[in-house]
């Protein structure tokens, strides 16, 4: 299937992988600039004429194409870089042949071709291919070329030098951008799984963590508690002091709920101002001892300079092994509907059988 790039508003900016890839080809293009300035006084002080003058449209080219990144049209940047490298390899293998390796260079090509994301997969593919067969074909095209060239002597060195040079640019792109393409991979996997404005996991990936928490407590024979939690009166600080004071309370409450789990429990913004704790290897007894200290917590903290307070109700259930998650769901549940009926701010325990 051909890539179809998404579309993006008018407004938003170039992803990273995009900035760090214009980063890159900047540095190439002035490494692969100043490299056809030393080639021109090679090739005049070697007389070979013509391609020094070539190498004077090279720098030409890198220039243009260097002004084309700042401008933000990295795709036409690549494209000129391509043709330049492309004309450039063959002129160099018809005049002086095959022994200096100039027709490594469309190897670099080949593969720089396929980051230039305005090009369908397809053609991106089709393009690189034909580099790679135009490599093959210089070599029945120009193998017998052998034109006296003033640094002949030290072919075997200078083509290790091309081989080196070309290499080098294409292994320092591509491995940058892998990285970066790495980075991204996780900054997008941590959005898909974190509620953006608590940080804390949201409710669809947290519950495939939770059945795996449960299995591994099942396995090894530990308890595990559930506890919704639920901000008192939070419809009121919406309304009387405004969305950015109740997002504000969010955080904070989140920040706080982080402090008092372990790194196997579990904390989940479970749907607005509701929480989902999964605390695990812990007994009933311990979880309820552990979420007054959290509600004692959360009862001293001061918002809106020292004005407001916000209080939590919490009911907590133990999840038996043979309960599914959805039935000890409800029972916490159950258990905070209690806390709230009773007063808010407190912490009751759901009642088994």
């Amino acid at each position: 299937m051909p890539y179809v790039p998404i579309a993006q508003h008018f407004y938003s900016q170039p992803d990273e992988v995009e900035l760090v890839k214009v980063k890159l080809f900047k540095q190439v293009a002035y490494y692969c600039l100043c490299l056809h300035l030393l080639f021109i006084f090679a090739f005049w002080y070697s007389h070979v004429y013509i391609l020094s003058i070539a190498n004077i449209a090279s720098v030409a080219a890198w220039a243009t194409g260097i002004y084309l990144l700042n401008r933000g049209h990295s795709h036409l940047a690549l494209r000129v870089f391509c043709v330049e490298v492309t004309g450039h390899s063959v002129l160099v293998c018809a005049t002086l042949g095959m022994d200096y390796g100039f027709q490594y260079y469309l190897w670099t090509i080949a593969c720089m071709l396929l980051l230039d994301m305005k090009l369908k997969l397809r053609l991106a593919i089709v393009l690189s291919l034909s580099m790679i067969v135009l490599f093959a074909l210089l070599y029945e095209l120009y193998s017998t070329v052998n034109t006296p060239f003033m640094l002949q002597e030290y072919a075997r060195s200078i083509h290790f030098i091309n081989v080196f040079v070309c290499g080098l640019p294409m292994i320092y792109v591509i491995g940058h951008v892998r990285e970066s393409t790495f980075i991204q991979r996780r900054q997008l996997a941590k959005l898909a799984a974190r509620d953006p404005l608590t940080n804390l996991f949201n409710r669809r990936y947290a519950k495939e963590l939770i059945l795996r928490a449960h299995s591994s407590c099942a396995h090894n024979g530990q308890s595990l508690c559930v506890v919704m939690a639920d901000l008192d009166h939070f419809k009121q600080i919406n309304d009387q002091l405004g969305h950015d004071m109740g997002d504000e309370v969010l955080q904070t409450v989140s920040d706080i709920l982080r402090e008092h789990v372990t790194d196997q429990d579990i904390a989940v913004r479970w749907g607005g101002e509701e929480f989902l704790l999964v605390l695990v290897d812990c007994t009933q007894e311990e979880a309820l001892i552990r979420i007054e200290t959290l509600r004692q917590t959360l009862e001293k903290q001061r918002f809106n300079g020292e004005e407001l307070t916000a209080t939590m109700s919490f009911g907590v259930a133990l999840w038996h092994t043979a309960l599914p998650f959805s039935v000890t769901l409800q029972l916490a549940d159950d258990a905070l509907y209690t806390s709230k009926a009773q007063g808010r701010n407190r912490v009751t325990a759901a009642h088994t059988n």
